[in-house]
């Protein structure tokens, strides 16, 4: 309970410190702008499709593999029902093809990218640091043979399509480090963009978040990557590493340039109050990003809920060129605090005898990322406190599920707050249970 109170208490502090910060960074931006809808005329001339954190086993009934060429079949169903453009001009690929960076599995990798990539779409991809996992002890070395063997020859990439430049950044070693060799290279290469396309976007993507940016860009992040981005805000850069819930409001951050968090293939996950570290999510969960631009250089991106085969509603975002709309702060400022649906706290026992609490979920204008949850036996003790990720990794509205671990039968009685994704401490809903064997 007390370290319940703390993380809510320290969650709060971070928002703030959070807000201070990207508030100083994005001077100008404004509160309270809302974002754009989609101008009717909006016609793309170019289409891309984002993922990460694959992480195949080499097994082609693993359901890495299975979801990997999902995103593929997906991503061209979609292109082929746009009304005005049916392209899907390329794939990326932020890192984590791989689980060890082992043969079988790039051979898995290879299989499925020969299969599934049609026509004249690109390949774009990065080394992610599973990729290196099999061969730190020959400093990396032998994972870059077996990159070039199976994917391509050159680690980093800059490739021009339709107009638009796209770069693609690996790690230099085992040690998930970026050189400062690479940081020039990097530097170098988006002078040349901007030097050929002005203030049209450049799409940058590599496996990490830079950090301070978007969900996941505290832990799971690389600085070096955030300070030589800073200066160019033509960038949108995309990156995975965190498996952070990419329909959460912060996976997305304009601020001296654009940064995206991509989810992931293989399953998402959260982190509660900034505090307690990742948290998993209990339920099968898969997303990756559609992205199309304008010849003028306006920018959608689109999230997609590959479980669901559907788009997640509330992520669609348009980047008119020149503003911003998405920064922390001003997404922020429509934060409410969250309210329970219609519906009654339940509890059933799981075949091992853990007790399941169900609840409707909570929504204030974003919805609910988290819940405190407190569960008392007859005796008032208590048997269950935690903060618990919610099911907004879902594009469909699920009512909440939580093993409250294994406990007897008889009453119990639960307490549930609903916490914002910035850390608005919303409606508390109370109840008793019980349950019995069967």
């Amino acid at each position: 309970m007390i370290k319940m109170l703390f993380a809510n208490f320290f969650g709060k502090f971070m928002t703030m410190l959070f807000t201070a910060f990207f508030s100083v960074l994005s001077i100008g931006a404004g509160t309270g702008k809302t974002p754009p809808d989609l101008p009717e005329d909006f016609e793309p001339v170019l289409r891309f499709a984002v993922c990460s954190d694959i992480h195949l086993s080499g097994e082609e009934d693993d359901v890495n593999a299975k979801e990997f060429r999902e995103f593929f079949t997906q991503s061209y169903e979609y292109s082929k029902k746009s009304d005005v453009y049916k392209n899907l001009d390329a794939v990326m690929i932020c890192g984590d093809m791989t689980e060890w960076g082992r043969e079988k599995e790039y051979k898995m990798y290879n299989k499925i990218v020969s299969e599934e990539l049609k026509g004249d779409t690109k390949h774009l991809v990065c080394m992610g640091n599973h990729e290196f996992i099999e061969e730190r002890e020959t400093e990396g070395i032998n994972a870059f043979d077996n990159y070039k063997k199976y994917v391509f020859e050159n680690v980093d990439t800059h490739e021009i399509i339709n107009g638009y430049h796209f770069i693609g950044l690996s790690y230099s070693d085992k040690d998930e480090n970026y050189s400062d060799e690479k940081i020039d290279w990097l530097k170098a290469e988006i002078d040349k963009a901007v030097a050929d396309t002005g203030d049209k976007p450049i799409f940058v993507f590599q496996h990490p978040h830079p950090t301070l940016t978007v969900y996941g860009s505290i832990n799971w992040s690389e600085i070096k990557i955030s300070l030589a981005l800073k200066d160019y805000p033509q960038v949108i850069n995309f990156s995975g590493h965190s498996h952070y819930n990419a329909s959460d409001p912060r996976s997305i951050h304009q601020g001296r340039f654009t940064a995206m968090g991509t989810g992931g293939i293989t399953g998402l996950e959260g982190n509660v109050n900034y505090i307690d570290g990742n948290a998993g999510t209990t339920i099968p969960s898969s997303s990756y990003e559609i992205v199309e631009a304008d010849a003028d250089g306006n920018v959608r991106i689109r999230v997609f809920d590959a479980f669901h085969d559907m788009f997640y509603p509330e992520n669609d975002y348009f980047l008119p060129i020149g503003e911003k709309f998405y920064t922390w702060g001003n997404l922020k400022s429509f934060d409410t605090k969250p309210v329970f649906a219609e519906g009654e706290i339940e509890g059933s026992f799981g075949p091992h005898g853990e007790l399941y609490i169900s609840f409707p979920a909570a929504k204030g204008y974003y919805d609910a990322a988290s819940y405190n949850i407190t569960v008392k036996n007859s005796a008032g003790k208590i048997v269950f406190c935690s903060s618990v990720i919610s099911r907004y990794v879902r594009a469909v509205e699920d009512d909440m599920l939580v093993d409250a671990g294994v406990q007897q039968e008889g009453e119990y009685s639960v307490k549930i707050t609903a916490v914002s994704p910035y850390a608005k401490i919303g409606q508390t809903i109370e109840g008793k249970v019980t349950v019995k064997a069967d």
